[in-house]
């Protein structure tokens, strides 16, 4: 499990470090939905529970830091959503990147397992359209049609 666990921290490292829009950022999102949907994926793996609950908890951890980095970072240039609106522009300067952070990783999660049970990534794309609801111009790059997959 320490493997994939490392393999998920290296490649979400360098897919999350160049998430500087909503193109990028929905690009991130189709390739993890993706990875979750692959059953022997080493997102798969690493999600899975195990006795080791300190690794798991510190993997856990690692990824929502890398995740809250680029929810800051893009809060922060106003690159994604429509910048026409003030309020949206307010809304989003507001946005607390550790808080969205653990949402996207829950959605990551919850919708995943769900999506698994279901052979299905509707649970897991509308799991993420509300964790990335401050971020939504990056909603409207995913397509509609769902995936079936299985497991």
């Amino acid at each position: 499990m320490r493997t994939h666990i490392a393999e998920v921290l290296a490649r979400e490292s360098v897919a999350l470090a160049v998430v500087t829009d909503s193109a990028e950022l929905a690009r991130w999102r189709r390739q993890v939905v993706e990875e979750l949907m692959t059953p022997t994926s080493p997102y798969v793996l690493a999600l899975r529970e195990t006795c080791d609950a300190r690794a798991r908890a510190d993997f856990l951890d690692q990824w929502r830091g890398l995740i809250a980095e680029t929810v800051d970072r893009l809060a922060r240039s106003g690159a994604v959503g429509d910048r026409s609106h003030a309020a949206d522009q307010t809304r989003r300067a507001d946005v607390d990147a550790q808080k969205t952070a653990v949402l996207i990783l829950a959605a990551l999660q919850g919708g995943s397992a769900l999506s698994r049970i279901a052979r299905d990534s509707g649970p897991l794309n509308a799991a993420l359209d509300l964790a990335l609801v401050p971020f939504a111009a990056a909603g409207r790059n995913v397509p509609d049609e769902k995936r079936r997959t299985d497991t």
